[in-house]
């Protein structure tokens, strides 16, 4: 783990102009391959939270084109304009909003809890996982992103500010160890984690 900036300025005022900005210049859509990867333990019936979900995330994605039947659908975010704006492109989505460093939701609560690219963003991403594996039922699915910086398209974009740390594979799978069986592989352009909550 490598700290890339010293300190931390994506706060939730950070965001309003970044996605106002990436919504009116038609920048944003959903990258499908990394959705379904994060999606992929989602079942009929299942209470689902989607951690910094920012826009084009990952409750919404499965709202909009999946479409699995019976599923609670729970969109976690700090950014009032992200809620403003996905609440026009999906209002059926509930859409909370919050600190995903420390939620206020019970101790297993849902049965997936997926967190696209919010990693690199936690001064302590351990104790962000401690969180996902919290909330998280006994049996149930974590699965995460992060992007992968040595990746061409990272390299080619360069730093990327509101980045706090940027991980190995090795990372990440000690983060998740402790919660459960962990796996870990690259989709696309990002470091993924599929985790299976155990007691």
């Amino acid at each position: 783990m490598r700290r890339l900036t010293p300190h931390k300025i994506d706060d939730a005022q950070y965001y309003e102009f970044i996605w106002s900005d990436e919504v009116a210049s038609g920048r944003g859509h959903f990258d499908g391959v990394r959705q379904r990867a994060l999606a992929q333990k989602v079942r009929p019936g299942n209470k689902v939270l989607d951690l910094g979900a920012g826009v084009w995330g990952t409750a919404q994605y499965i709202a909009q084109e999946l479409h699995i039947s019976n599923v609670t659908l729970v969109a976690y975010d700090q950014s009032y304009t992200a809620r403003e704006i996905v609440a026009r492109m999906c209002p059926s989505l509930l859409y909370l909003l919050g600190p995903v460093e420390r939620t206020s939701f019970e101790d297993g609560e849902f049965d997936c809890v997926i967190a696209g690219e919010v990693i690199e963003h936690m001064e302590e991403p351990a104790g962000f996982v401690q969180e996902m594996a919290r909330i998280c039922r006994v049996g149930g699915w974590m699965t995460l992103t992060t992007v992968d910086t040595t990746c061409e398209q990272a390299v080619a974009h360069g730093p990327y500010p509101e980045h706090v740390f940027e991980f190995t594979p090795q990372d990440l799978i000690g983060f998740f160890l402790p919660y459960g069986k962990t796996e870990y592989s690259i989709v696309g352009n990002y470091h993924f984690i599929l985790c299976h909550r155990s007691g």
